[in-house]
């Protein structure tokens, strides 16, 4: 299959290296308006000047493509998506999948008008840490669950580089970090969040405009209950990517921590017996490499992936219903988010 990047920057650059590694698929062209950008992307992936373009119009009046991956900022999403799946483009999409609750359900009506794939990149649901705790927890072994803690922290003032979008961002962990804690619990517990309440604050000494930390308490539908705290720019302790988790049920409990993906410390404990650690299971292809692998299957295949633009919104709501929760003060039903604004 044919692929298009689209946008080069600093997550594009880890893209550029697993289309340009993959077995799956072969890297037709580059979309960049960044002249620096688009050259030094060219240069990396063996691509000339015909096939690394400073315009999506031009890709899609020049390239040979089936599908698309697109690595912009959120408010580019749903335009460029949308001229993707109306031209007949299977797309992958960075997350958010929108900046809008609107402009999220009008990406996932345009991609049923189309018959195309839209698949949202949560890559943290393609690691080996998360699928074991994913396959411990589907065993029943603990159980119906009953609570989710999850705490976040990481230091990310210097990571993104100077003048970086994010840190100008309204809301920024939340946005742009917690959906992946918000997706991978969704798809642990089978469930869908019905109410949050939230609250953030500024971190002093920083280079963040907005807050970057924020907590909150979510109810899912299943009836468990869920602590979240995130701080983006922690002065103190890290943890990892996936941060610290402690998960409840009926008859034990299970606990992830230590380090990322196939490092981090997994434990299962029974009620009445002692902790026992649980090593991660290996996985063929992770993180990007897992997500490019099931959107291939899924187009090959003709079903929904995993995390499909129909399912992502799901993710998506619990963010917004936590900022609106930040901005008004107030619990937020999920039911309530029609009006919401962008994020």
């Amino acid at each position: 299959m044919r692929i298009v990047q689209v946008g080069v920057g600093k997550m594009g650059q880890h893209w550029l290296d697993v289309l340009t590694q993959s077995d799956q698929v072969e890297l037709a062209g580059i979309v960049e308006p960044v002249p620096g950008l688009r050259e030094a992307a060219a240069g990396k992936a063996g691509l000339d000047e015909t096939t690394a373009l400073d315009s999506l119009d031009g890709a899609l009046g020049t390239l040979d493509f089936e599908a698309a991956v697109v690595v912009t900022p959120p408010p580019t999403h749903r335009p460029i998506a949308e001229r993707l799946l109306r031209a007949g483009k299977h797309v992958l999409l960075e997350k958010p999948l929108a900046t809008t609750i609107a402009d999220a359900r009008a990406l996932v009506d345009i991609a049923g008008e189309s018959g195309k794939t839209l698949m949202v990149a949560q890559n943290y649901r393609h690691f080996e840490a998360f699928a074991t705790i994913r396959e411990l927890v589907a065993s029943g072994r603990i159980g119906p669950l009953r609570s989710v803690s999850i705490a976040f922290r990481r230091e990310a003032r210097t990571m993104f580089g100077e003048g970086d979008f994010r840190y100008s961002m309204p809301h920024v962990l939340l946005v742009d970090m917690s959906i992946h804690h918000f997706d991978m619990l969704r798809a642990l517990t089978c469930a869908n969040a019905a109410r949050v309440y939230a609250q953030s604050w500024h971190v002093p000494d920083g280079v963040f405009a907005y807050d970057a930390a924020a907590t909150a308490l979510i109810t899912m539908t299943d009836g468990t209950v869920v602590t979240y705290t995130g701080n983006w720019a922690t002065h103190g302790t890290e943890t990892s990517w996936n941060g610290e988790w402690e998960i409840v049920g009926e008859r034990g409990r299970i606990g992830w921590g230590g380090g990322d993906w196939s490092a981090a410390e997994v434990e299962i404990q029974e009620w009445g017996a002692p902790p026992e650690p649980d090593a991660p299971r290996p996985i063929t292809r992770s993180g990007q490499a897992g997500l490019l692998a099931a959107f291939v299957a899924a187009i090959a295949s003709g079903t929904a992936p995993d995390t499909s633009a129909a399912d992502n919104i799901h993710s998506l709501e619990i963010v917004f219903a936590a900022v609106e929760s930040v901005e008004s003060g107030r619990v937020v039903n999920l039911t309530s988010l029609e009006g919401v604004p962008a994020i």
